[in-house]
């Protein structure tokens, strides 16, 4: 396993900790509870350790049609963050 995905899977350990524990287990856009996904407020690539891959702020429990809606329209994403986050 390389480091990227491992910092990848470490993250995601970390995320579904510390969601779970703030009670956050639906897409925080629609409510649904299946086909959920993290969303990052910026490409996965952009971060560089597990610490900012796994910050609070920088993500969204979301499900995977959410997701695929504001993958690519970062002026559309930036604005869902500041609206949840």
């Amino acid at each position: 396993m390389n480091n990227r995905m491992a910092m990848n899977k470490k993250a995601n350990a970390i995320l579904k900790k510390k969601f779970m524990d703030m009670g956050i287990t639906q897409c925080e856009v629609t409510g649904a509870t299946e086909g959920l996904t993290w969303m990052h407020r910026k490409k996965r690539r952009f971060y560089n350790t597990v610490e900012e891959l796994s910050d609070f702020n920088e993500v969204l429990l979301v499900t995977l049609a959410v997701h695929q809606k504001y993958e690519f329209d970062r002026e559309a994403t930036e604005l869902l963050f500041k609206q949840l986050r």
